[in-house]
């Protein structure tokens, strides 16, 4: 996954709900229900400068600030509260409130008697006794006290078994606690009262998101919207449920569904559904709109990222790198992703542009997401191995390698030519005869890879110029890897011809050297049928016709040291 998607996923956390334009109970309901306690408190904010002596709205208020996190506030609006009407049982809740913030729980709960007395039947009094403990937590604790929460919202309860508001409080108690199935059965029962609100019906789907009954959820979440096609949080959650969820063709058709007929669509569910496009490779849709959203918003500029990324994937390569270029002169440093690093490079690369550029393009884009690390090395290795630095090659296609699963032979290939031409690696040849090795395993009737044995084994042998003494019993660490490849690659000697020359010329001097004459002889005019004048076959044949030993003038170009 690119870091664009990572951050268009961190960007759709926060879209879970969206400011409305009507300020009524429901909505301030909904949104406490949603914890957007951003939205709760303008709307209730809203409804106390219509009504200034509205305590329940004041309530609400105080208890949105609270479960955000602002006590002090929270105690201003329970303090206003009471002095709007000092008498009645939302005064003696607002006291309670104020006590439970000053830490004084036995006198709170005084309060809270009183408010019950007085309130006898009321329902709504005893809900907001209840409601009390939603939000608030004690020095000390890590969570409110639902506990106590469920039993005073119990009272409300079984005073009014069909109270909407309390069906939810209690629904919502149960679902932080958290316990799921009760959760959803209050939930159940305040959608029996109100058939047509969406609400119950959406946070009974949330319930069966948080449980990861994925299929509960769409079934609930498609009820909500049945009965309310243009409910945006419906929309929304469907569409980010199936976003995180990596179903790409359905979640575009979610957000098309949420940006055609959502009665609170925002600029952002748009940038989701831009997306989402680039996603499943609707590179025309997603230009399209992208320069709508740019239309209405010119701060969005970051968008045109997708352009690019799409002209990639579209094959218009040079376009796509203009875009980036210019998108890299206009945007500050925080607006660039990884994904824009990756992409920049890959669109040089693709337009034969600097490959050095490029390789620093993609070590920035590991640097920001290492998520990204395993093909962005490999792209690192491949511009490295092609400028010659093969032992930064060979670094980054060892990290590549690390991360995947069953490599194959043309893996370990690879790997073993950067570290063969690694110079600065003392150790070298015997990285690369490993690597190799691991090629024949693999590949054992393939003459590409004994070939290569065969090459970092006789790096391996003593240098027998400098050493002559050693050339009977140490030369010859490539003589059995040579032999497997002349088997194979004796199929098409035209193809082969030079490697087998070398192999020959290797194979004919091991033997000489070991006074093994005859199998030497035979190997000398293999090499000299190959090549009439080589100077290795020519003189070692001579040595053999003649009977005579030693070294000859010329050491066999394939073998002879650690050079």
């Amino acid at each position: 996954m690119t870091t664009f998607l990572r951050k268009a996923l961190l960007l759709a956390t926060v879209l879970y709900t969206q400011l409305a334009t009507a300020q009524t109970f429901t909505d301030g309901l909904t949104a406490m229900q949603l914890e957007d306690w951003d939205k709760a408190i303008s709307i209730y904010t809203a409804l106390t400068k219509a009504n200034a002596t509205d305590q329940n709205a004041l309530l609400n208020l105080g208890n949105a600030y609270l479960a955000k996190g602002n006590k002090e506030e929270a105690r201003k609006i329970f303090e206003s509260t009471f002095a709007v009407k000092a008498e009645g049982a939302l005064a003696f809740v607002a006291n309670g409130r104020v006590l439970l913030l000053q830490d004084n729980q036995t006198e709170a709960d005084n309060q809270f008697k009183k408010a019950a007395k007085n309130a006898r039947k009321d329902v709504n009094a005893l809900r907001q006794i209840g409601e009390s403990y939603l939000f608030y937590v004690s020095p000390g604790a890590k969570r409110p006290n639902l506990t106590r929460a469920e039993e005073l919202l119990k009272v409300a309860y079984e005073m009014n078994t069909k109270d909407y508001n309390t069906l939810m409080s209690l629904a919502y108690c149960y679902k932080e606690m958290p316990n799921g199935g009760l959760a959803a059965q209050f939930y159940e029962y305040a959608e029996q009262q109100e058939q047509s609100n969406p609400l119950p019906k959406l946070m009974i789907a949330k319930v069966y998101k948080s449980a990861k009954l994925g299929d509960k959820f769409l079934l609930n979440i498609d009820r909500t919207i049945a009965i309310a096609p243009t409910y945006t949080l419906a929309l929304r959650e469907k569409a980010l449920y199936l976003y995180f969820a990596r179903k790409w063709e359905d979640a575009t058709k979610a957000y098309k569904n949420l940006v055609a007929n959502g009665a609170e669509v925002t600029i952002e569910d748009e940038m989701q559904l831009a997306n989402c496009l680039f996603i499943t490779k609707d590179c025309k849709g997603c230009s399209e709109l992208v320069e709508k959203i740019l239309k209405k918003d010119g701060t969005k500029n970051y968008l045109r990222r997708l352009q690019a990324y799409c002209d990639y994937e579209n094959g218009n390569y040079q376009q796509g790198l203009n875009i980036l270029n210019d998108y890299f002169k206009i945007v500050t440093a925080d607006k660039i992703l990884s994904s824009d690093y990756e992409y920049h490079g890959k669109l040089l690369v693709k337009t034969k542009g600097d490959t050095l550029t490029a390789t620093n393009d993609f070590r920035k884009a590991i640097s920001m997401d290492t998520s990204r690390w395993k093909d962005l090395y490999l792209e690192i290795s491949n511009l490295t191995y092609a400028r010659k630095q093969y032992c930064d090659a060979a670094i980054a296609y060892k990290l590549y390698l690390d991360s995947v699963p069953e490599p194959k032979a043309t893996d370990y290939y690879n790997l073993g030519l950067r570290q063969y031409y690694c110079k600065d690696d003392t150790m070298r040849y015997q990285h690369a005869l490993e690597s190799f090795n691991k090629v024949t395993t693999l590949m054992p009737d393939k003459a590409i890879g004994w070939l290569w044995v065969a090459k970092a084994s006789a790096k391996l042998d003593p240098d027998v110029e400098k050493h002559p003494e050693l050339a009977a019993t140490e030369f010859g660490k490539a003589h059995e890897p040579f032999e497997k490849y002349i088997a194979i690659a004796s199929s098409d000697k035209v193809k082969n011809k030079k490697d087998l020359i070398s192999a020959y010329e290797y194979l004919t001097y091991y033997h000489y050297n070991r006074n093994e004459l005859p199998v030497m002889i035979e190997l000398a005019n293999k090499l000299l049928e190959l090549d009439p004048t080589n100077q290795t076959g020519v003189e070692l044949l001579k040595a053999g016709q003649e009977g005579t030993g030693g070294a000859p003038a010329t050491t066999p170009a394939s073998g002879g040291g650690n050079k």
